[in-house]
């Protein structure tokens, strides 16, 4: 509700929130149902933290204190974006510890999460591009084929071997550590 408070000259107009849980927007609208392929898996994947989860599960780490403390993302964001991807049937939750009173969890792709790798690796690759911080080395996630260490060109298909870029044929290199290659994970069965 617009009000005029006193004092301020006439033409200066304040909202006054009473409750603001009543006046609380959602940040966009659901896109689960649009007709459109695009806003429907941005419905999923337009959300950066469930991307940058995606990466590090690619990589293995698969465990919520890890994907904590590796993000330096808050309990109950993580949280709710693991959800978000369960949901989207891209993460299947696996217990491996814990009692009845609270169980823990490895978050495993499916085999639909394990197709996101082509999205990761064209959106890596268009941040070197176009993001880029000026020092290519210190900020380019390297992206190459595993069979023949060649750097790709592509997101989903290596051009020298000519056979595609999937999770057991990919290793990236990042860039706090790029002389280290890391191989993603193997892929979990269905």
């Amino acid at each position: 509700m617009a009000v005029r408070e006193k004092g301020f000259p006439r033409g200066y107009t304040f909202l006054k929130i009473v409750n603001f849980r009543e006046v609380q927007m959602p940040l966009r609208s659901d896109w689960s149902a649009k007709p459109c392929p695009i806003a429907r898996s941005l419905d999923v994947l337009g959300d950066p933290w469930v991307v940058v989860i995606l990466r590090e599960l690619f990589t293995g780490n698969e465990r919520f204190d890890g994907l904590r403390d590796r993000l330096e993302v808050a309990d109950t964001v993580l949280s709710k974006r693991l959800n978000v991807l369960v949901d989207a049937g891209l993460v299947d939750p696996v217990q491996y510890g814990g009692g009845s009173a609270r169980a823990r969890y490895e978050y495993r792709l499916t085999g639909a999460g394990r197709e996101t790798l082509p999205v990761l690796h064209a959106l890596a690759q268009w941040g070197a591009k176009h993001k880029s911080d000026g020092d290519l080395r210190s900020s380019t996630l390297e992206i190459s084929c595993a069979r023949c260490g060649e750097t790709a060109n592509s997101a989903d298909w290596c051009t020298v071997c000519n056979l595609p870029l999937d999770a057991a044929s990919t290793q990236w290199r990042r860039p706090t550590d790029s002389s280290v290659a890391l191989r993603l994970a193997s892929p979990s069965s269905d």
